[in-house]
């Protein structure tokens, strides 16, 4: 079965350098393609509240995307980028903070590690 099946969410394109979500003409996300490393954003409904953090008004308002789709619609930004493949699997790429710019491509800190990883005399690697 779809995993939205079990819990709404959708996967749109993400700026790096901007640190926001990527969006059209008319100020609306746009959905990444299957294969493609997106930002994972969740619609806030009534079944589905964002209650915010704790004592922290601005922080909750921060992971709020306003607009998204449609007037009026709202989802909750993750901070995780991810892929979806063809079978509907959603992959974890990165972390939104965890992702930068070399020589004009999106670099995410996760890649870096995994091809320190590929080296045999490492077992170990993190990156950030």
């Amino acid at each position: 079965p779809s995993p939205q099946l079990f819990s709404p969410f959708e996967v749109v394109r993400y700026d790096v350098v901007a640190g926001a979500p990527e969006r059209d003409k008319a100020g609306r996300c746009i959905r990444a393609r299957t294969g493609e490393t997106g930002l994972l954003i969740a619609p806030v409904t009534p079944r589905t509240p964002f209650l915010g953090y704790a004592g922290s008004r601005e922080l909750s308002e921060q992971k709020l995307l306003r607009g998204v789709f449609a007037e009026g619609d709202e989802f909750f930004n993750t901070g995780d980028l991810v892929e979806q493949d063809e079978e509907q699997f959603v992959w974890f790429r990165d972390r939104t903070g965890d992702t930068f710019r070399w020589k004009g491509e999106n670099v995410a800190t996760t890649e870096v590690a995994e091809a320190l990883l590929a080296h045999e005399s490492l077992q170990e690697a993190t990156v950030y």
